[in-house]
């Protein structure tokens, strides 16, 4: 469930006003979140690799 951790959305705003999107991303976006989704697996199977290498 995404949570919008950190990219200051605050509060809904009111139905007249509207809010850029030039800086923020979608709700529950987190670039960290995404960095280390990626890095897993990928560290996972280098990790695997290298035991199976020895």
């Amino acid at each position: 469930m995404p949570v919008g951790i950190g990219i200051g959305r605050g509060d809904p705003l009111r139905p007249a006003v509207t809010r850029t999107s030039r800086f923020s991303g979608p709700d529950g976006f987190h670039p960290g979140a995404l960095w280390l989704a990626a890095a897993v697996p990928l560290l996972a199977t280098v990790l695997l690799v290298v035991r199976l290498a020895a």
